[in-house]
């Protein structure tokens, strides 16, 4: 396969998959302070659920346009798999999941 793509292709993928990730942390507060103080609070979790979308469509976008430059759909994939990687944890950090480090009440 990486014979058949151009290796620039694939590093300007891997770009954009990290940038992916650094959307998300530009947008959403990091994971152990969504961990100890949102769990159950209800305006926080809306908070957190604009800035995932936020997160989501700068993601998706990134892709998209360097997809289209490049005519090639390897950077909408890396920026689809981040996303959704960054999604599940942010969520899990939302409900409390992960690992089992108790959480202290305040």
């Amino acid at each position: 396969m990486l014979q058949q793509r151009n290796k620039e292709h694939v590093l300007l993928s891997a770009f954009v998959g990290l940038e992916s990730a650094h959307f998300f942390s530009a947008f959403l507060p990091s994971y152990f302070t969504i961990r100890k103080f949102a769990h159950g609070d209800t305006e926080a979790m809306n908070s957190l659920y604009a800035g995932m979308v936020f997160a989501l469509l700068f993601s998706v976008a990134l892709g998209l346009v360097v997809s289209a430059l490049l005519e090639d759909p390897l950077p909408l994939i890396f920026s689809a798999v981040v996303s959704g990687l960054m999604l599940v944890v942010y969520r899990a950090a939302m409900l409390g999941y992960l690992p089992n480090a108790p959480r202290r009440a305040l």
